[in-house]
């Protein structure tokens, strides 16, 4: 099997580590998984990974986890919390996806897939940078069954963009659209507020 992609793990949970191994291991990632967070810098300094998956245990604090955000942006990478601290506690413009453990069950592996290998049917590209807010968009349009990929920041957007065609990308913050309109050059990139509801966009998506 062809190596899928370079996943850097940080984890504060064993458990979680085997579990990932085994699952991604199994996909024909690489996995550099550790709890060493100066082991996981020199391998950040050298070896460029697809994805940063920096997983959480219930007892990490906030202060560490937002200082961990700090520590280890790269522009060119996207970053993976996984936590089931707050959103809005640990808020940070570099972080690609929160995610609980209950979710990183269910959108782990579909989200690296993205970033990996690409081609993916997804309906929606998602531009979300208030991933603290609650989105009726994104509920509304799972409930039609339709594909979303949500991200949280452009970067990350451009980096899924390289391996995938969406049918429309929405952003949630306009001071950002014109940004978005130019950078992505995609015929089909509107503005949506976390209020509104899919059927506002539903003509594009046919």
């Amino acid at each position: 099997m062809r190596q899928s992609g370079n996943i850097f793990l940080y984890n504060t949970s064993d458990t979680n580590a085997k579990n990932y191994h085994q699952e991604l291991k199994k996909r024909g990632y690489y996995v550099f998984d550790t709890n060493n967070l100066y082991k996981l810098s020199l391998y950040n300094k050298e070896i460029t990974p697809d994805v940063l998956l920096f997983d959480f245990d219930r007892h990490s604090l906030i202060s560490f986890i937002t200082s961990i955000e700090n520590n280890f942006y790269r522009k060119d990478v996207p970053v993976i919390i996984v936590s089931e601290a707050p959103k809005a506690l640990i808020f940070h413009p570099a972080v690609s996806h929160y995610l609980t453990h209950l979710e990183a069950k269910t959108e782990l592996l579909n989200i690296l897939h993205a970033y990996t290998f690409g081609n993916t049917a997804h309906h929606i590209l998602y531009i979300n940078l208030k991933p603290y807010e609650t989105s009726l968009f994104i509920q509304s349009a799972k409930q039609k069954n339709y594909k979303i990929f949500e991200v949280n920041n452009i970067n990350s957007a451009s980096a899924y963009l390289k391996k995938n065609k969406p049918k429309v990308i929405c952003i949630n913050f306009l001071p950002a659209l014109t940004k978005s309109q130019k950078l992505f050059a995609h015929p089909k990139t509107f503005y949506v507020d976390n209020k509104q509801n899919v059927e506002e966009i539903e003509q594009f998506l046919n």
